[in-house]
């Protein structure tokens, strides 16, 4: 058990840090913001839920030959099953009895097993109760099904009891989750909230601009990684389908050719934002910033977008050794978190930052970035 627990809190956590950016994109899109809080009832929820998966599934036992019939089991039908057997251990053995007995910590432990989820799903998800307890036995006859069919006959038999009791205290767990929900602080902000400040603008932090160049460098990773790909379809197509191994000539060719895939792909994924719209990058338009060119210049737009990102690409296209990018990625983020929020292509060509949300004229109230003072003359969620 402490290993089922342990393991599903480590997967939890990596499913949680693979998801983060897509979650974190999602969430700007739909709310209008990075809610921290949110994010980590979500991370809450993974661990939650391959906890479930491990405690359904693991340990798995060996399975030599003749286990099947040596321990197979048989689904346990009888609802009223552990009631009897509770009283069958307390008539002889007194109250007491109850502490030690591994069937009533079972009893116990399935209740607890599903308060989580109460909790989780009416706090977060913010279901009807009804829903939530639909979705917890849904759940737990899940659970149970997957038992009886031995894994849904991955397994070469079941090796775990499917129990009906445990239907009604997962339940009862779920019941108690509610309550917890119910009488615990919210500390976490309703979607009906979150939905009503969508659209409000909001000032340009430090944490947002870095925000925005990680996603920039996530959609390049991914643009250059399906252009790799189509580079390398092409070529195989160009070569009939290829039949047998590959030349080394063959070889390079198709290295040039997945290089070169890469490579336009992630310079048409800087260069067409830039010409579309506010002209911001892709990164920057999830966390709802919008590059200012002076006279609303595209050209600079352009070069804003090249002058860091573009160039870049274009050195590792060359063959520019990766690992001496690290120190001008790290310096240009640096210089947007703790100098010039604007960062180094902001700098360069002469742009400024402000909320995508807040009209261009900006014709509001205008505050400085991250120091909370108001100046006369800028929109709201603007850097110079």
């Amino acid at each position: 058990m402490t290993a089922q627990f342990f393991g599903s809190i480590l997967v939890g956590l990596i499913v949680s840090a693979l998801l983060f950016l897509p979650l974190l994109a999602w969430q700007y899109r739909r709310y209008g913001r990075f809610d921290a809080l949110r994010m980590l009832w979500t991370a809450a929820g993974f661990v939650y839920a391959t906890a479930m998966v491990a405690f359904t599934v693991f340990p798995l036992p060996e399975f030599t030959d003749g286990y099947c019939s040596a321990h197979g089991t048989r689904p346990l039908l009888d609802p009223l099953r552990f009631p009897r057997e509770l009283v069958d251990l307390v008539r002889p053995q007194g109250p007491r009895a109850v502490i030690g007995d591994g069937l009533v910590w079972e009893f116990v432990l399935n209740i607890v097993l599903f308060v989580p989820f109460g909790l989780i799903v009416r706090r977060v998800m913010e279901w009807p109760r009804g829903v939530v307890l639909a979705a917890a036995l849904g759940t737990s006859l899940l659970i149970e099904l997957t038992q009886l069919t031995g894994n849904w006959g991955l397994a070469p038999c079941a090796y775990r009891f499917a129990d009906t009791t445990d239907l009604i205290t997962n339940t009862t767990g779920a019941v108690a989750g509610l309550g917890l929900a119910a009488i615990t602080p919210r500390l976490l902000s309703t979607k009906a909230h979150l939905f009503a400040h969508r659209d409000r603008a909001r000032p340009v932090t430090r944490g947002r601009r870095v925000l925005g160049m990680v996603l920039d460098s996530w959609f390049l990773v991914l643009t250059a990684a399906l252009g790799g790909t189509a580079g390398s379809t092409l070529f195989t197509l160009a070569q009939n389908g290829g039949g047998g191994a590959l030349s080394p000539e063959q070889y390079l060719a198709l290295e040039r050719t997945i290089v070169t895939g890469a490579w336009i792909a992630a310079l048409g994924v800087i260069v067409v934002p830039a010409l579309v719209g506010t002209g911001a990058s892709l990164g920057q338009r999830t966390v709802y910033l919008a590059p200012v060119a002076m006279n609303g210049s595209r050209v600079r737009l352009l070069a804003r977008a090249l002058t860091v990102q573009g160039a870049m690409v274009t050195a590792l296209f060359c063959g520019f050794p990766s690992a001496l990018l690290v120190v001008p990625l790290g310096a240009t983020t640096l210089l947007a978190v703790a100098v010039d929020p604007r960062g180094l292509s902001c700098l360069l060509t002469g742009c400024r930052l402000r909320d995508a949300r807040q009209p261009a004229s900006g014709e509001v109230a205008a505050t400085r970035l991250c120091t909370g003072a108001v100046p006369s003359r800028e929109p709201v969620g603007v850097t110079r």
